[in-house]
Formats: C-alpha cells, sequence, structure tokens
C-alpha cells in the first residue's frame, strides 16, 4: 500500500490546473455542506496533498482514514470492504491533460476534491457508513446493484436544493469540469 508518494511536478501541475479551472464554479454551485467541509480539510491548490494532511484533518473529525491504492475502481467489494472499516480509497491515478474537463472512470483528484471535503462532515460519514454493511449484506447480486445505484446517484451523481437553488451534490459533478456545466445549464 502506497501512502505518501512523491509525485512527479507535472501531475502537480495537473492538479493546480484542475482546481484553478473548477474553484469559482464550486463556490457558486456547490452545496453549504461541501464548502464547509473544502474549508475544513484545506486542500492545497497548487500541489496533490498527502495522505498525511488528509487524515490529519478527516480522522479527528469522523474516525475516517484515507488510504492509497493502486487499484482502479473496478470492483465494489474490495471497496465497500474497505468502507466497512471506515477507509475510504484514493487512486493514484491521475487523469491526463486530455482528460482535463472529464475522465470516465474515477481518478485521484475526483477521490479527493470531490469526496474528502465531505468525509470532514460527521453526517456524511455516517451516510457513507450504511453503504458497506448493506453492500457486504446483500443476498443477490440485484440489491448490491441497487445499493451502487442509490450511491451513484446520490454521493456521485446528487444534487440538493438549498434556498430554493440546484446545488451540487455529488463527486463526480464536482470533480469534473464537463459533468458540472452540463447539469447546472441543464445540458
Amino acid at each position: 500500500m502506497a501512502e505518501n508518494i512523491d509525485f512527479p511536478e507535472e501531475l502537480h501541475k495537473l492538479w493546480a490546473e484542475l482546481y484553478q479551472r473548477l474553484e469559482e464554479r464550486i463556490e457558486q454551485h456547490a452545496c453549504q455542506e461541501y464548502l464547509d467541509g473544502a474549508k475544513l480539510l484545506k486542500l492545497p491548490t497548487d500541489r496533490i496533498p498527502t495522505v498525511d494532511e488528509l487524515n490529519a484533518e478527516i480522522t479527528p473529525r469522523t474516525g475516517w482514514t484515507v488510504e492509497r491504492t493502486t487499484v482502479r475502481y473496478s470492483d465494489a467489494t474490495d471497496w465497500y470492504n474497505k468502507f466497512d472499516q471506515k477507509i475510504f480509497l484514493i487512486t493514484d491515478y491521475m487523469r491526463s491533460w486530455e482528460e482535463i474537463d472529464w475522465t470516465p472512470e474515477p481518478d485521484m483528484w475526483h477521490d479527493i476534491y470531490g469526496h474528502l471535503p465531505f468525509m470532514t462532515m460527521q453526517p456524511y460519514a455516517e451516510l457513507e457508513e450504511m453503504y458497506a454493511p448493506a453492500f457486504l449484506g446483500a443476498q443477490t447480486d440485484e440489491q448490491r446493484e441497487n445499493v451502487k445505484r442509490l450511491a451513484w446517484f446520490s454521493t456521485e451523481f446528487g444534487l440538493v436544493r438549498e434556498n430554493g437553488k440546484r446545488k451540487l451534490f455529488g463527486a463526480g459533478l464536482i470533480s469534473g469540469g464537463n459533468e458540472l456545466e452540463n447539469v447546472m445549464e441543464d445540458k
């Protein structure tokens, strides 16, 4: 298990560019819980944070820890087994410059920028804690798919209404420039 990694400078530049591209749109369109969590998490704007930095802000607040993985998301069982231990996995994979506004699979930008601000908030952590027992205790493939679908349409691509306005809740929307724009522009 790789934890604190010395990433190439090119990936830090990509991180900084993603941050710069999304910062203003996130301030305008993300739900308040995300914005509050982002202030607590204090992500660096110019480089990829270390696991130690992330855990220093998350673990004392919610009891969750972050671990890096070289495994790209494929089999939900591996991920839900970690969730059951209050471990949030972040991938080592980072999208390319060609995929800067949209990547077909979760990457470390999505995992860190999209999900982890929420993981500083106890109510959100409690929501995540409900998925693992439901998925791991499912008796059929259909039940497991239902749990995955619930997570997909809430914590990945969910929207909430705040003060009469549609706001981003899902990490997939928050971390992706194209997804964010498509949703907020009713595309």
